[in-house]
C-alpha cells in the first residue's frame, strides 16, 4: 500500500532523511519511533506528498506520493503536528470544512461521519465552541477527528496520543486495531514507547536513518538485551540459592531480594525450573523482558559505533 523507495531529503546542509526504504502492507499498522530531530515527520510529509525528496520516492499504491490526483488524495487522511485547524471557526465547522474537502458533499452523510468521528474522540460536547477557546487536549482530538472523519483508506497520524488521557489513548488503539482489520493502513509516529507495540511493525529512526524496521517482537528478541527473574529468599536460604543457581547464571542477593541475569531466554527458563527443583521457599517471583526502549538504545549504541 505504502512504499519507500531509498529516499533522501536534504535541506541544505542538513540530511534530514538519509536513503531510507520500507514497505507498509494494506491492513497494517507502522509506528515510527525516535527523538526529535530523527526525520519521521520529514519523511511522513514526503510519504504523503507534500514534500517533495531530494533523492528516492514514495509511492502511494503504484503512483509517486507527489503526484497523485484529487481522487486519491480523498482516499488519504493526514494528522499534522501544527493542528491545521481554524481557530475562528467551532469545532463542528473545521469538521464540516475537512469532510467536505476530502469529496463528502452529500450533507447527511457529511453529518454521520462527523458524529461518528466526534464521539470517537469525545468532542461531541465541544462540537459548538471555536477552536480557539478549546483546551489543548481537546485541540489534539479535534486534530484527529479532521483527519478521519472522511474514513479513509490511509491514515498518516504525527503524534496523535500526545496530550491524551490514559483511557482515552486505549479507546483510540482499539479504534486504530478495528481500522486495520477493515483493511486500512495506517502510519503514525510516536514517543510512546509501549504504543508503538501495539503496532505490526515498527520503524527505529536516528538521526535521518532506519536503524531498524520488524515487528516489536523480533526487533527485542534478535537482540543480546538482558532478561531478569527476581524474588524474595531467606537470608539463610540465599547461599544454597546461589549454589543451585550458579552453574546456569551468576545470582546478585542483597537485603532478602535476588536477582538472575541472562541474555539467554533458555537459560532463563532453566533457573526458574532449578528453583521449583530446589525446595528453596522463594516469593514474590518477576520476570522482565527487555523492552523496545532497550532495544532502541542498542541500535542507537551501535550506530555510533
Amino acid at each position: 500500500m505504502i512504499r519507500v523507495s531509498d529516499v533522501t531529503k536534504q535541506f541544505q546542509d542538513v540530511i534530514a532523511v538519509d536513503h531510507v526504504s520500507l514497505d507498509v502492507p494494506k491492513g497494517t499498522i507502522l509506528g515510527m519511533i525516535g527523538p526529535n530531530g530523527a526525520g519521521k515527520t520529514t519523511l511522513v510529509r514526503m510519504m504523503v506528498g507534500i514534500l517533495l525528496p531530494t533523492s528516492g520516492t514514495c509511492f502511494i499504491g503504484e503512483k509517486p506520493s507527489n503526484r497523485l490526483s484529487p481522487e486519491d488524495r480523498a482516499t488519504i487522511g493526514y494528522m499534522t503536528q501544527q493542528k491545521s485547524l481554524y481557530p475562528d471557526l467551532t469545532a463542528r465547522e473545521n469538521l464540516e470544512f475537512f469532510a467536505e474537502s476530502y469529496g463528502i458533499k452529500d450533507s447527511y452523510r457529511r453529518s454521520e461521519l462527523i458524529s461518528q468521528a466526534a464521539k470517537l474522540t469525545r468532542i461531541s460536547d465541544s462540537l459548538d465552541r471555536p477552536v480557539e477557546v478549546l483546551s489543548g487536549g481537546t485541540v489534539q482530538r479535534l486534530s484527529l477527528a479532521c483527519a478521519i472523519v472522511h474514513d479513509p483508506a490511509i491514515m498518516f497520524l504525527d503524534e496523535p496520543t500526545v496530550g491524551v488521557s490514559p483511557d482515552l489513548r486505549m479507546e483510540f488503539w482499539d479504534y486504530f486495531h478495528k481500522l486495520a482489520r477493515e483493511g486500512k493502513t495506517i502510519v503514525m509516529t510516536t514517543h510512546y514507547l509501549d504504543e508503538a507495540t501495539k503496532c505490526d511493525s515498527v520503524a527505529m529512526m536516528f538521526q535521518g536513518k532506519i536503524l531498524a524496521h520488524s515487528s516489536p517482537e523480533e526487533l527485542i528478541s534478535g537482540l543480546p538485551l538482558e532478561s531478569t527473574l527476581s524474588g524474595t529468599v531467606s537470608p539463610d536460604a540465599s547461599r544454597h540459592l546461589e549454589s543451585a543457581l550458579g552453574s546456569l547464571a551468576p545470582v546478585e542477593a542483597k537485603g532478602g531480594r535476588f536477582v538472575v541475569r541472562t541474555a539467554n531466554g533458555d537459560i532463563l527458563l532453566r533457573v526458574f525450573q532449578a528453583i521449583a527443583a530446589s525446595g528453596i521457599p522463594v516469593s514474590n517471583i518477576v520476570v522482565k523482558q527487555p523492552s523496545l526502549e532497550e532495544a532502541f538504545t542498542y541500535h542507537v549504541r551501535r550506530s555510533r559505533q
